[in-house]
């Protein structure tokens, strides 16, 4: 909403009451309500919610001929109460926690709803939403300029265009089905259904008039989203005055229509009544201001059904399978084009697809990647592809194929929304083990991101819900429940899926793609299986699930393949150094020099000094491996014990990163951290200053330019340094110019979003283990290489290859701190000393390997298998203490394992398990609040224990163990700085966090 108050003026104006009767009407409980505590404005009582465990069943499209049964448990009645004042609020909380309302002998049960700013209810009350009332609306294609198919309609529609929240929805009620838990019977349930879209979602508006009233024509850029919640409710209000919605959830689902209407088609045809032509003027008066484009209609359209109209479809991901003559990889990016929305399944005739089979596949291939690039529909698809196919023939340099090593993969990707899904056209990646092994079948692997609507992150309240808290509160039961679109996504992972002629399986998936919410698919082959590709990825012991899913996600990390280590250079029992049941050496281990020399050189990287250290995948081994001097003795790789994941024959040394120049930025974390610990908020603000006027300067200043390309930026900046080093000037060259305001736009966004704040005494250094044992506890070594051209050539030759790197060796107190950091402990005070006998080590951070604990553990829980680290030697930037907080205890948590070995579906159950309860964003952001809100920040007891909710949080995809957000936690309002425009707002007072807007 982005509405903004101020937090001393939020009050609680909406209460939810339970423990009256069955009988009881809304007036009846508004009357006595009035007489006892004050002034209400409106009173919704519900006698109804869904059945437990149950799920719409959209495939029963009527209702009146199958049997009702209503012998299920049912909720207990219960109401959403708005007073006038927030005084009549507290009062009725109060009267009822001394029994003092009592209604019909039975005492009422109040708790408190929302809290809001003053202002906003107040906005809310005069920002009228634009509301047109039993209109017809119809969700069809616009197959020309002059034709309109029809594929779902619909009476009695509200059509709501509200500036409120930026909001159109489209609102009725529909009676549904809803299949009874390991039953076969079903529940008939009245259902209040919304469609509800962004205004920013609206690509195109036109309008004109019909002979019974008017027209308003909408082709949208991606499907709404669909929400329903029980319908029937008994409202009472004494004054019609528009009011922030009730605490009764709304509930997320797919699509309802049997035609796949809604994900299907972007274009609704509203038709209104005569006598709405004010208000239709009004909302498209703000349409416009909103921007929304609107185009003119020479004439009405033709409005006909859409053939087969009204009958269910088997595809849910509305694709055009197969082709005779056409491949699978033409016919994916057909697919990619038709999801786009700029081709239409009517357009697709045997004429287009003739185009096809008359030329070259890599003629189709760009044709059909440059019309995805169109961002409006395209009605003639036959002319449209003979054009850009001519224009492809006579631009050559467009079908030039260029061969590309094992370590690049050109992927596939599905994205998959609760309406929809998506064919996105191939892109070129980084390879992992298990495409390398497979490449002749490489095209037959499919990576599947499951996603909101918009191609926006799919949280968690998408596939759960709860009840209202009044009704927690009368049955003792969260009934937390799953939607009808964690049904979904748990069918098509288990059952897999028919795209493009092809049946695909669900594989597996690595750590980053489980965040993702993305997993691997495989389309079978006949030689090639699932079971075959997983039989070769090694033996996978482990009877918890959850790291059972890790060791297989570890062969889908992206990395680079480099030399074939023989098992008899490897030593796999480097000793673990371990202290207090703490592993100082958890996840590293050494890897001779002249290996670390011939994996720079399979790497290509024509630097002028070999990395330090490796993050490494090497058979069931992951971890870091430091450049150490050798025994002589022939073992050129040593691993340790902490490094072993599950046993794999494979033995090519493969590199996920290694160390090298990454400047350092603070972050939001961070920066709340180190101003709790003392660090003044002046400093932030003059840091800040400093790095805007860089980056005002940088298309004007080429000394400035050139300084923040060498400092800031990292190998991005390297052309472009190139470029000024050359004399180019970006006034005169747009290339060069366009690369520098590209970097400033992208710093300007991190600072604004993410509040980066670019540290010059300051980097991002990799995490290494000091062998030799000569770091106390407290101390850590610290050598940087400095900025310099040199660095840019990395990648452009070996001119400067023989040059001595210029290094400086970092002296005195640091901060150190890894991501997600949000306990005041997380953030350690080391001094930095010089030590000679690790001059060899550059570009990294070393830790002791003495002490009572290490300090990686101390900082966020972290180890030493390829955690990054920030660190800070700007002593503006050391808390006045000079000393670290006290670290949080990162105690593992206990894991569950299985009484048999880990199975397919276990996996997926997992995958799904951590969709549904995935909290870490949600967490970090709510101790942002709480951290703004509390004149404590970080260390106020509730950002405390979010710090504990969150470390537990990180560590799910290891252990399984969920993590809940205590509803108390959950934020009811975002300070402003976060951005969050589609929730309630608030200024923050907090000095520190005003850069954001900078």
């Amino acid at each position: 909403m982005g509405s903004k108050g101020n937090m001393k003026n939020s009050v609680v104006t909406q209460v939810s009451i339970g423990g009256f009767g069955q009988s009881t009407t809304a007036k009846e409980l508004t009357d006595y309500l009035e007489h006892e505590v004050g002034h209400i404005w409106r009173c919704r009582l519900k006698n109804s919610w869904t059945p437990p465990g149950s799920y719409p069943n959209f495939e029963i499209a009527d209702t009146s001929n199958i049997r009702n049964f209503n012998d299920y448990k049912r909720v207990e009645p219960h109401a959403f109460v708005h007073f006038v004042s927030p005084e009549s609020a507290a009062c009725a909380m109060d009267a009822a926690g001394q029994c003092k309302l009592i209604l019909d002998g039975q005492p009422l049960k109040v708790s408190l709803g929302p809290e809001n700013p003053y202002t906003l209810n107040q906005r809310r009350r005069t920002t009228t939403p634009l509301k047109l009332s039993g209109i017809s609306v119809e969700i069809g294609t616009l197959v020309s300029r002059d034709e309109f198919l029809v594929s779902w309609r619909a009476e009695k529609v509200d059509f709501l265009v509200d500036p409120f929240d930026n909001t159109c929805r489209f609102c009725f009620t529909k009676s549904t089905a809803f299949s009874l838990k390991d039953t076969m019977r079903h529940a008939v349930i009245n259902c209040d259904y919304k469609l509800e879209l962004l205004v920013r979602d609206i690509r195109t508006v036109r309008q004109y008039r019909a002979s019974d009233g008017f027209v308003l024509l909408l082709q949208l850029a991606s499907s709404p989203r669909v929400w329903y919640r029980t319908a029937d409710d008994d409202i009472y209000e004494t004054c019609p005055v528009d009011l922030l919605d009730d605490d009764d959830p709304w509930i997320r689902t797919t699509d309802f229509t049997q035609a796949g209407a809604i994900g299907r088609c972007l274009s609704y045809r509203v038709l209104l009544s005569p006598r709405y032509e004010n208000k239709l003027i009004s909302a498209l008066d703000y349409l416009r201001r909103q921007r929304v484009k609107e185009e003119r209609v020479r004439w009405p359209p033709r409005i006909r059904d859409e053939p087969g109209f009204g009958e269910a479809v088997s595809d849910h991901f509305f694709c055009i399978h197969h082709k005779e003559g056409i491949s699978f990889e033409i016919m994916f990016l057909v697919n990619s084009v038709l999801h786009r929305g700029v081709l239409n399944q009517f357009q697709l005739t045997e004429r287009f697809f003739d185009l096809l089979r008359n030329q070259p596949k890599d003629v189709n291939i760009a044709s059909l990647k440059h019309l995805c690039t169109y961002n409006r529909p395209v009605f003639d698809a036959y002319k449209r592809l003979k054009l850009v196919q001519e224009w492809v023939l006579k631009n050559p340099k467009l079908l030039v194929s260029h061969e590309r090593s094992d370590d690049i993969s050109e992927i596939r990707r599905l994205v998959i929304t609760p309406t929809r899904a998506y064919c996105l056209p191939p892109e070129v990646e980084l390879s992992n083990r298990v495409l390398r092994k497979y490449k002749a079948v490489s095209e037959r692997f499919l990576r599947v991101t499951f996603m909101d609507e918009s191609m926006q992150t799919m949280n968690s309240n998408v596939l759960s819900y709860f009840v209202a808290p009044i009704v927690k509160d009368l049955t003792s039961s969260s009934f937390s429940q799953k939607t009808h679109v964690f049904k979904r996504v748990k069918t098509l992972l288990t059952d897999g899926f028919k795209l493009c002629g092809r049946k695909y399986s669900f594989l597996a998936f690595s750590s980053n793609q489980l965040r993702d919410r993305s997993a691997w698919f495989f389309s079978e082959d006949g030689n090639t299986r699932v079971s075959d590709i997983k039989i070769w990825m090694g033996k996978f012991k482990d009877k918890n699930v959850a790291k059972c899913a890790a060791r297989m996600g570890l062969c889908f990390s992206s990395t680079y393949a480099t030399v074939d280590v023989m098992p008899h250079e490897v030593d796999t029992e480097l000793p673990e150094i371990e202290r207090n049941g703490y592993t100082f050496s958890d996840g590293i281990g050494t890897i001779s020099p002249d290996l670390a020399d011939e994996v720079m050189e399979k790497l290509k990287l024509d630097v002028h000094y070999t990395p330090c250290a490796y993050q490494i995948r090497y058979a069931g081994f992951k971890g870091v491996v430091a450049r150490w001097p050798s025994k002589g003795d022939g073992i050129r790789l040593a691993l340790r014990h902490s490094m072993n994941k599950f046993h794999s024959k494979h033995t090519i040394l493969e590199i996920c990163s290694w160390t090298r120049f990454q400047p350092g930025f603070l972050n939001r974390q961070i920066i709340s951290l180190l101003s709790v610990l003392g660090v003044p908020d002046e400093i932030f603000w003059d840091m800040q200053e400093s790095m805007l006027c860089k980056l005002n300067r940088i298309l004007d200043d080429i000394d400035v330019a050139f300084e923040v390309l060498t400092t800031s930026c990292a190998e991005q900046g390297n052309t472009a340094a190139i470029m000024l080093s050359a004399g180019f000037k970006p006034k005169i060259e747009p290339h060069l110019r366009g690369m520098l305001s590209s970097v400033r736009t992208a710093q300007l966004w991190g600072l604004r979003e993410k509040s980066r704040i670019f540290v010059s005494s300051g980097r991002w250094l990799m995490g290494c283990l000091d062998e030799a044992g000569i770091l106390e506890q407290g101390q850590c070594f610290i050598q940087v290489s400095k900025p310099s051209i040199e660095n840019c050539f990395s990648r452009h030759g070996s001119r400067f290859k023989e040059s001595k790197a210029d290094m400086q060796v970092v002296k005195g107190y640091v901060a150190i701190a890894k991501n997600p950091c949000l306990h005041p402990g997380d953030v350690r005070i080391l001094e930095a000393v010089d030590v000679p006998q690790l001059h060899d080590m550059y570009d990294c951070l070393i830790f002791p390997q003495n002490g009572d604990r290490p300090h990686t553990n101390e900082a966020s829980g972290s180890d030493l298998d390829g955690d990054l680290y920030f660190v800070a030697w700007d002593q503006k930037l050391i808390p006045p203490s000079r000393e670290s907080w006290h670290a949080m205890q990162y105690d593992a948590a206990k894991e569950k394992t299985l009484g048999r070995p880990v199975n397919h579906q276990d996996i997926i159950d997992f995958f799904v398990k951590n969709m549904a309860n995935e909290h870490l964003g949600t967490i970090c952001n709510a101790h942002v609040v709480h951290a703004d809100r509390s004149e404590y920040g970080a260390m106020d007891e509730e950002c405390l224990l979010l710090a504990e909710l969150a470390a537990t949080a990180v560590d799910f995809p290891k252990t399984g163990k969920i993590v809940s957000m205590p509803f108390h936690l959950k934020p009811k309002l975002y300070p402003d700085f976060m951005g969050k425009e589609d929730y309630q707002t608030y200024l923050s007072k907090k000095s520190w966090v005003g850069f954001t807007d900078g």
